[in-house]
């Protein structure tokens, strides 16, 4: 039966890719009207709405529960919100994985369904799940289904419009200026359109939050489930009095054995998500329900003060988690309650700096480049043209000498040398410095309980927890085809396993582990070859520009 679900949606896969690239090719090839394109891409994103539940639930290993199966406190929940709003009780489904997680799918509240991890029920008390489940009928009431899918067709019909637009401004006639004058403007309406689709998204999960608030009557819980959900720290069993005996400690590590899913190949772009109905939340991988409200605090100010947030919220269908709980704490205080999290209105200090800094080290490639043909025309000898091999060479030589130079330094500065302190996550989440440029050079020792994407058999990356938090573990290696390789044989060994990973943290913005080497409890080190590899063809870039310079200039002299 896996092979069979791994082959079909392969297929679909295929279809979906091969009808749109047909459908597109012909009408562009025989000047097919815009009205047409617009119907073409209405069909299609139609198709993707309706096969897609389907799909979510071959790509997901979903055991689907009957009502007389789920905790008393649930289904309760659940009968009160669908008589409420006069629905069916949406179906319900659990899957097998250490991580929390939790989202719904389907075509309209009639359909509904949500599925929830082990991980969650694990990591959750009663309060907290009924919380999580509230925020996914929150998406059910409120039609997020149709409405997301909606605002995605409508910038898939604005791409369309712009490209068929274009297509008729070259043809000859009277009507090519007006048809460059709709091209242009449906390209900066698609442009627009993007951002406020994925606007649109992260405001229906503010409202599925409120929701959740209002009918459980407890913003505090929702925003306590987010916090282990987001970031995952939570305090070790010594440091809260907990103590698991051996029996327990095998119970545990069973149910946060791995969701089995199907390994894919990605039949709908992640930007749009949210028009198919899947809203996951992050992972958490603390084993106790206990956590420092100050402890996280700190862990959120990313979130809430360092530039890039700004830019990766800009670009996401979901709110950053800690504007999030700071708007749950709002909530909270207008319900009469005391917030969970007491949020700080202003930083401590100024992070602009930095950010400038990594925006500079970012582009020095670029300017390495620019500054490189600046050098070689500057030392062209007098009298040389253009055509001048000798001039070429000087060209090609300075040009790529600055692009390599700038290349290092950037990855000098991404990857810098030096010990790898031992850290904690705790620790770790709780710097503000760093961002996808900017790291802090990190040693971990915990378990491996999970994958990055859970559930699926493509996925690389790893997921540790070492008393204090969770991690993911970022496995990288200079060929994709290495990383699928590792996450589909390999991955799956790891889970389980005591492991001490070595690598660079980052956040961007959720926080990671770039992995370097990590070693398990056998001694066996597992080493990513990317950053070796990198450093290596930067080396030999410079070398190369060096080398076309000097050669230019000793022939040109």
């Amino acid at each position: 039966m896996g092979l069979l679900a791994l082959r079909s949606v392969a297929v679909l896969t295929v279809l979906f890719a091969l009808l749109f690239a047909v459908a597109t090719l012909a009408m562009y090839l025989l000047e097919a009207p815009v009205w047409l394109a617009v119907v073409v891409a209405v069909v299609i994103m139609g198709l993707q709405y309706l096969i897609s539940p389907w799909i979510i639930q071959l790509i997901f290993k979903i055991r689907w529960q009957r009502l007389e199966e789920l905790p008393g406190y649930l289904r309760a929940f659940l009968e009160e919100q669908a008589a409420a709003h006069r629905i069916p009780v949406p179906r319900f489904g659990i899957i097998e994985d250490g991580n929390p997680n939790a989202f719904t799918f389907g075509h309209y509240p009639g359909d509904a369904r949500i599925a929830i991890t082990r991980g969650l029920l694990d990591m959750c008390d009663e309060e907290e799940v009924r919380a999580v489940v509230g925020h996914e009928i929150g998406h059910i009431v409120h039609w997020d289904f149709v409405i997301m899918t909606i605002a995605s067709t409508i910038v898939l019909v604005l791409y369309y419009l712009y490209v068929f637009g274009r297509r008729a401004s070259q043809r000859r006639g009277r009507s090519a200026g007006a048809a460059a004058a709709v091209a242009l403007s449906a390209f900066l309406a698609y442009i627009l359109a993007e951002y406020v689709a994925l606007f649109l998204s992260r405001v229906r999960e503010y409202y599925a939050d409120r929701y959740s608030a209002e009918t459980t009557g407890k913003p505090n819980a929702l925003a306590s489930a987010l916090m282990k959900i987001a970031y995952g720290l939570a305090r070790s069993g010594a440091a809260a009095g907990v103590t698991a005996s051996e029996g327990d400690h095998e119970t545990t590590q069973a149910r946060l054995s791995p969701m089995r899913g199907f390994r894919t190949v990605g039949i709908f772009d992640p930007k749009m998500g949210a028009s198919l109905a899947l809203a996951a939340a992050g992972s958490y991988a603390g084993r106790t329900r206990t956590y420092d409200p100050e402890v996280m605090v700190k862990a959120m100010e990313w979130d809430l003060f360092n530039p890039w947030a700004f830019l990766c919220e800009l670009h996401s269908s979901h709110p950053l988690p800690a504007k999030r709980m700071r708007a749950l704490a709002r909530v909270a205080e207008y319900m009469g309650q005391a917030p969970a999290f007491s949020f700080p209105n202003k930083p401590s200090e100024s992070y602009w700096d930095e950010f400038l800094t990594d925006i500079l080290v970012y582009y020095l490639p670029v300017l390495g480049l620019l500054g490189g043909v600046a050098a070689g025309v500057a030392l062209m000898l007098p009298g040389m043209s253009e055509g001048n091999p000798h001039a070429a060479l000087i060209a090609v030589g300075a040009a790529l000498l600055g692009l390599g130079l700038g290349l290092a330094i950037r990855l000098r500065f991404m990857y810098p040398g030096g010990n790898f302190a031992d850290d904690t996550v705790a620790n770790l989440v709780s710097q503000v410095k760093v961002s996808a440029i900017r790291c802090v050079p990190a040693r971990l020792q915990g378990t491996v309980i999970g994958r990055g994407i859970p559930g699926l058999y493509w996925s690389d990356d790893l997921v540790l927890e070492d008393g204090t938090g969770f991690m993911v573990l970022d496995y990288r290696q200079p060929l994709p085809l290495f990383e699928v390789l590792f996450g589909w044989l390999r991955a799956e060994k790891f889970i389980g396993q005591s492991v001490v990973a070595t690598g660079w943290y980052r956040r961007f913005p959720r926080p990671f582990l770039e992995i370097w080497q990590f070693t398990t409890a056998d001694g066996k080190t597992n080493t990513c070859w990317a950053w070796p590899l990198k450093k290596v063809g930067v080396g030999i870039l410079v070398a190369a520009g060096l080398a076309l310079l000097l050669a230019g200039l000793l022939l040109a002299a």
